[in-house]
């Protein structure tokens, strides 16, 4: 009989929106992990995938809540946690909710393609036992451009899984990424991204910029492993967007929503223009704030999308 760990098992990536949330392992690395852009938890020594027992879990939230019995937010990781058996991860939340009596938001990683695989009937099971928010990867509501990143789902699937999550009482936050479709099909991914979005209407908008690292990327630490898009960008089929033209895309994104309610933001530092505020109120001041970042002389835009710099 292997020996349970002594110290509690920690995601390796969580959402820059969890920094002060207690964090909770129920999966190890990803269960897709093909999407081109992405490569991350490869990258961060776990190319593999598990589900945690929840036996072995459960012992870690109890150890967690002894260290921080106060906590108001829990995070679980790794990627896609509702991917895991239905009950196993209904005693999970269960259990969180019993260490953590303060805790009024519970969230996870989740793929589309498994929210949509749960049905409404499944969603409702989550939010019943616990589970408050998810934290989604749209990057993109162009198909081809998904086809392209090998994203395993579908502008439909985002969408009918985008709104039975908000039927069931999840909060859903969703992401975005900035530069997914290149210099070829940038128009394309910023409207297909705002009809997504459009119709679903979802709590947040989280926008990301795409990072191509390792590989011919000259910012990218010595010694890193290298983005699978690389393949695409040295073949010919994918061309990088630029610095100038991700900001444009952005804006287009903006122009395009109607009669949406979410909380937009760009919490992460790789964004070139950090707009934020609700939609569709503050929606045409962030077009205002991106306007007169275009209207900056050329030498001090190049000047923000060096200091920006990249990150994971």
């Amino acid at each position: 009989m292997s020996r349970l760990p002594t110290v509690p098992e920690q995601p390796i990536i969580r959402p820059p929106s969890e920094a002060a949330s207690v964090l909770v392992r129920a999966t190890r690395g990803c269960g897709w992990n093909r999407c081109r852009f992405c490569g991350i938890y490869p990258s961060f020594g776990e190319p593999g995938h598990s589900f945690r027992s929840a036996k072995e879990v459960c012992r870690d939230v109890r150890a967690l809540a002894a260290e921080w019995p106060g906590a108001e937010s829990v995070f679980i990781g790794d990627a896609d946690p509702p991917a895991m058996p239905l009950a196993d991860f209904e005693a999970i939340l269960r259990e969180i909710h019993a260490a953590f009596p303060k805790a009024e938001r519970v969230t996870a990683y989740a793929r589309a393609s498994t929210l949509w695989r749960l049905r409404p009937e499944g969603l409702a099971r989550l939010a019943a036992a616990g589970l408050t928010r998810v934290h989604v990867g749209l990057e993109s509501g162009d198909f081809a451009t998904l086809r392209l990143m090998r994203k395993g789902y579908s502008p439909r699937i985002l969408v009918e899984s985008g709104r039975w999550t908000k039927a069931a009482g999840l909060e859903l936050s969703w992401y975005v990424l900035l530069g997914l479709g290149g210099l070829d099909r940038w128009r394309e991914h910023a409207d297909g991204t705002a009809a997504v979005v459009n119709a679903v209407d979802p709590h947040f908008i989280r926008l990301r910029r795409l990072w191509i690292y390792g590989g011919d990327d000259p910012e990218s630490p010595a010694g890193m492993p290298e983005s699978p898009l690389w393949a695409l960008v040295r073949a010919g089929r994918f061309r990088p967007q630029t610095p100038e033209g991700t900001v444009h895309e952005l804006r287009r994104f903006l122009e395009r929503l109607e009669g949406v309610s979410s909380e937009l933001a760009s919490d992460h530092g790789n964004n070139y223009v950090r707009v934020a505020g609700r939609l569709m109120a503050d929606r045409d001041g962030m077009i205002e704030e991106i306007d007169r970042f275009l209207a900056w002389p050329v030498e001090k835009r190049q000047r923000r999308y060096r200091l920006a710099g990249s990150q994971l």
